[in-house]
């Protein structure tokens, strides 16, 4: 496919998230309840990150992110998990980077931002679906997996890619 000028000025859209791989001593994950999802999606659970503002690097928002979900001023460590979801509905094509951090020791305070998140919890990997969406799911799962190999994982819609 040849790029024109236009193509250039108005590229096709798409969503960047960065998402964080929090995990407590025992290294169960860190999972948010979502208020925006909790009236149409049964699982509305997630984990800690949002969207790429159109100026922000990806560490950059994941910094803001984990500060305004949880209240802790973080770096992030390395990449764990690429997931590329296609394009639904309404909803543009999303890439997200799930990066990683150390342990939080278990005397950790989470502050929630409670017009936007209505509880929290860590969760062991074998409780994982019982909050997250299949597709969270296997995510969550693949995060865990990188930090089990010490490798990067790319994922297209939480599958690995292939």
């Amino acid at each position: 496919m040849s790029h024109s000028d236009e193509y250039f000025r108005n590229p096709p859209r798409c969503r960047l998230g960065v998402l964080a791989a929090l995990r407590n001593e025992a290294g169960h994950l860190l999972l948010v309840k979502k208020l925006y999802q909790e009236r149409e999606n049964p699982r509305p659970w997630g984990l800690v990150g949002g969207s790429v503002g159109e100026h922000e690097g990806l560490r950059e928002a994941w910094a803001r992110e984990v500060l305004e979900e949880t209240g802790l001023s973080l770096r992030p460590g390395r990449l764990l998990v690429n997931d590329e979801v296609p394009a639904s509905g309404d909803n543009a094509k999303g890439i997200n980077w799930v990066y990683d951090t150390a342990p939080l020791p278990d005397t950790t305070e989470i502050a929630l931002p409670l017009d936007q998140l209505s509880d929290y919890a860590y969760v062991p990997r074998d409780r994982l679906g019982d909050y997250l969406t299949e597709h969270g799911t296997r995510r969550a799962n693949a995060v865990l997996d990188a930090v089990a190999q010490g490798t990067v994982l790319e994922l297209e819609y939480g599958y690995r890619a292939k």
